[in-house]
């Protein structure tokens, strides 16, 4: 019987070195990519979740009551709603006109974040926003749109980047 030369154990051994360094290679861009996308769905999701606090508030105002004329744009934007101010459960005062909310406004801070201002009371609306944008079109005058960018660095260093955008119709 005739055994195995050192020659040919290295061999075996370096054939077996590169197959697991290539397994644990697949496996590490698997699991990259694993959470790249995980950080590419939580960015969706903070940019769904903003859109549709905006979008019910956006709809009750009026084009007059925002700090946007029409064919213009802006990374802040002001506006009123329809409110309750007297009490009597009903958003029209006596002489029926509609009661009006304080100024609301949306802005984007150096923190990256969508903010929320009522009577100085400021809310974190969204996190990770690298843009936000207000537009009045032209036509129709009671349109706005609005468009988010957001972006995260993962936990690779890659950054991923999503973006959105509406288009709410105001009430007249």
């Amino acid at each position: 019987m005739r055994g195995f030369t050192i020659t040919e154990i290295l061999i075996a051994a370096c054939i077996f070195l590169v197959l697991v360094l290539s397994l644990f290679q697949s496996l590490d861009i698997s699991r990259s990519l694993w959470f790249n996308d995980e950080v590419s769905v939580e960015l969706r999701r903070e940019i769904i979740k903003t859109f549709t606090n905006m979008e019910r508030e956006l709809k009750e105002t009026r084009p007059a009551l925002t700090n946007l004329a029409s064919g213009t744009s802006s990374a802040t934007l002001t506006f009123c709603v329809p409110q309750d101010n007297d009490g009597d459960e009903t958003i029209l005062n006596s002489f029926g006109d509609i009661e009006w909310s304080p100024q609301i406004t949306y802005a984007l801070n150096d923190s990256h974040q969508i903010t929320r201002t009522v009577s100085g009371n400021t809310t974190i609306v969204a996190n990770n926003v690298s843009d936000l944008l207000f537009t009045r079109p032209l036509s129709p005058v009671n349109i706005i749109q609005v468009d988010i960018t957001a972006s995260k660095n993962s936990a690779f260093g890659r950054q991923i980047q999503d973006a959105g955008q509406i288009t709410v119709e105001m009430r007249n």
